[in-house]
């Protein structure tokens, strides 16, 4: 009996160092495959929104949403009331993606042409486009009543 638990043993081990000994794929090491396209050729590859010249102060609107062109339309940076600085709030679109600045979001880079971006800069003015804009408080709406006569129920001796 004393054989067998030893057996076990044994092979316990011998699975997990097999299991240990596998090779460990790289963080860093990515599947780029599945994407169209050459990486770093049709579309940038930023791990992380790299420094730039971006500047909210120079953008024609805030509140607002700006694809980086410095970046290949890679980041783009949303600008609102300055709590992230000069640079606003910036976000880095998946690898195979640019910021479509007609669409206020990232699509894949064979339908956005980043050199166009800053023309649509402007749609930022409307409310259906970007999802920053302010919106009209609920008292600042206009409320259209139907006149009383048209909704009153006729009294039964009126028959």
């Amino acid at each position: 009996m004393r054989g067998a638990p030893a057996a076990v043993l044994l092979l316990a081990i011998a699975a997990n160092a097999a299991y240990i000994a596998r090779p460990i794929k790289a963080k860093d090491e990515q599947d780029l495959s599945k994407i169209p396209g050459n990486p770093g050729v049709d579309y940038p590859l930023f791990k992380s929104v790299p420094p730039t010249n971006f500047h909210c102060g120079n953008v024609p609107y805030a509140p607002g949403m700006y694809a980086n062109v410095e970046t290949g339309c890679q980041a783009y940076h949303v600008c609102h009331d300055g709590r992230e600085g000069h640079e606003g709030a910036s976000f880095l679109c998946a690898n195979g993606t640019l910021f479509n600045q007609k669409e206020f979001t990232c699509d894949w880079w064979y339908n956005v042409d980043c050199g166009e971006a800053q023309k649509f800069y402007d749609l930022n003015l409307d409310p259906e486009k970007n999802p920053y804009f302010p919106k009209k408080k609920p008292e600042e709406e206009q409320h259209y009543a139907i006149p009383q006569q048209q909704y009153a129920i006729p009294h039964y001796d009126q028959y």
